[in-house]
């Protein structure tokens, strides 16, 4: 129990230079802080639960296997989110999956069970967005995610997919203008 609290004590920076050693402590404590962020960004990204946890073990593993690769180890959630990039690109693009969930985002954060009308109608209004955002492509629908979702800004996103910052900032502007034409006719403005 005393080394646990001792882990969640340490920096991310302190647990990477733990695990490029081989701690598989360290890595299991950073697998804890960040597999909510990673599992609710796979699911948004792939629009479903399965391949939102499909996506998440994967990134893991490969952040496990080449964890010495990682040259800056403060910017461990940069280079994971990094990661979840590659890697959701790569599954989708072998699955060429069309028809996202449309119940993923109530899978991927867990709501309270208190639905209220008003509740409702912002539920729906939510799922009508986060499925127009999924009919977006995948360069526009990350950084869609990223930026609103995630609330990332526009400099971490480019790190993040390895862009410049003038291009994340022309995929929001044309995901915006995508989404108002795909959420006009329900009379839902973004």
């Amino acid at each position: 129990m005393r080394k646990a609290g001792i882990m969640e004590n340490l920096t991310d920076a302190m647990l990477v230079v733990r695990m490029k050693a081989g701690d598989q402590e360290a890595f299991a404590e950073l697998y804890n802080r960040y597999k909510t962020l990673i599992y609710r960004t796979a699911c948004l990204i792939s629009g479903n639960a399965a391949d939102g946890e499909d996506i998440m073990q994967e990134t893991f593993l490969k952040a496990y296997l080449h964890c010495g690769e990682l040259r800056s180890d403060e910017r461990f959630q940069y280079w994971l989110l990094r990661i979840l990039n590659r890697t959701a690109w790569a599954m989708l693009k072998k699955i060429r999956q069309e028809f996202p969930d449309e119940h993923a985002t109530e899978k991927a954060e867990a709501e309270n069970n208190l639905l209220t009308e008003h509740i409702l109608l912002q539920k729906e209004q939510y799922n009508e967005v986060f499925q127009a955002v999924m009919q977006l492509k995948y360069k526009l629908r990350i950084v869609v995610i990223l930026y609103y979702y995630d609330g990332m800004h526009t400099k971490e996103i480019a790190k993040t997919i390895e862009c410049r910052e003038g291009t994340v900032k022309s995929r929001l502007f044309t995901a915006t203008i995508r989404l108002k034409e795909l959420l006009k006719h329900k009379n839902i403005e973004i």
